[in-house]
């Protein structure tokens, strides 16, 4: 479906505010004035994308969280693929030396 490889690390931006609510949360880009709800599972992910967590890695987590024998790939994938074209987080540099 995306072209989000197993081993793409992720970190948010800078200026979000995070406003946990009972469902999930709002999030605030103060640089675009604009708020996003956020569902438990993409808050999830959006905070381990604050961690400089891999695809694979926040694939794995969710698999182990919900107890699902197979790793939810393509929905991961979409739910980065959504943090990414609302800004919300970006592609964290590669660790590898050139």
């Amino acid at each position: 479906m995306t072209g989000i490889a197993p081993d793409t690390k992720f970190s948010s931006v800078d200026g979000i505010e995070v406003n946990r609510v009972p469902d999930g949360a709002m999030v605030y880009q103060n640089e675009r004035e604009r708020v996003h709800f956020l569902n438990p599972t993409a808050l999830i992910v959006f905070e381990l994308c604050g961690l400089n967590k891999t695809a694979g890695e926040i694939e794995a987590f969710i698999a182990d969280a919900f107890g699902l024998d197979v790793a939810p790939t393509e929905a991961v994938k979409e739910c980065l693929t959504s943090l990414l074209d609302e800004g919300l987080v970006v592609c964290a540099p590669s660790s590898a030396a050139p």
